[in-house]
């Protein structure tokens, strides 16, 4: 029976876990290139609600993973807009070292170097990406391989990489991402951009809505169940100490 009571107390925890990603999925459903996260369940969730008929010895895991899924298009007419195309990030560089983003929300900082929204400085293939003063932004092309420039000039080209496996990748916020140090990126190959574009996330409300329902009645069950053999384990004690 503990054993019982443990299942079902590790099946809540995993629906926490899962309630927790779908409310940061909701939070973030208008955010820039913004990835959706998934619970990995290793038992469908419709067993919590049975945990005697067959249950013992099977468990939830509350495991969270990234789905990287393309999102949607927005134009947005905005010159250092930037959309990806395919499995491929944007890197930045941070105190912290190299960080990704989908996010291509790009804008010029004091001393005309190319920066994200929080500052971040956006790296190009060859150090960070000045614009000159005399430029005027309205004349700046962005390639679809990344390629920076303007008329009669070339300004750099964005650092674009791709990852073997992207379930490495650790969110950091902001719809950033961390790689460990034994993971490095390669050059994107399957990778294109295009200006003037943002990349929506790949989160659709509707579906997140229904699975907060479906969570919150498997973990109402959850608790009545536990509650149900937390009475039959004091009736079973009772008789005992008899």
């Amino acid at each position: 029976m503990a054993n019982t009571m443990e299942i079902m107390a590790s099946d809540l925890s995993a629906l926490t876990n899962q309630y927790r990603s779908i409310a940061q999925n909701l939070a973030n459903a208008n955010t820039v290139g913004y990835k959706k996260r998934v619970s990995q369940f290793q038992q469908t969730l419709d067993n919590i609600a049975n945990p005697d008929e067959g249950g013992v010895g099977r468990t939830l895991t509350g495991k969270i993973a990234m789905d990287f899924t393309q999102g949607s298009f927005a134009a947005t007419g905005r010159k250092l807009d930037v959309a990806i195309s395919g499995p491929g990030f944007f890197q930045m560089d941070t105190a912290d070292g190299a960080s990704y983003t989908r996010n291509g929300t790009f804008q010029l900082n004091k001393d005309g170097q190319l920066v994200d929204t929080l500052g971040r400085t956006v790296a190009g293939d060859s150090g960070p990406i000045t614009i000159p003063r005399d430029v005027n932004i309205s004349d700046i092309v962005i390639g679809q391989d990344g390629s920076i420039s303007a008329p009669g000039q070339n300004l750099g080209k964005l650092k674009i990489v791709e990852f073997k496996d992207t379930s490495q990748l650790r969110p950091v916020g902001f719809g950033g991402f961390k790689a460990p140090d034994n993971v490095k990126p390669t050059p994107a190959a399957e990778t294109t951009v295009q200006q003037g574009y943002h990349e929506q996330s790949n989160v659709s409300p509707v579906e997140e809505l229904v699975g907060l329902i479906r969570v919150s009645r498997l973990y109402e069950a959850g608790v009545k169940s536990i509650s149900s053999h937390d009475k039959r384990l004091e009736s079973l004690m009772r008789v005992v100490m008899k």
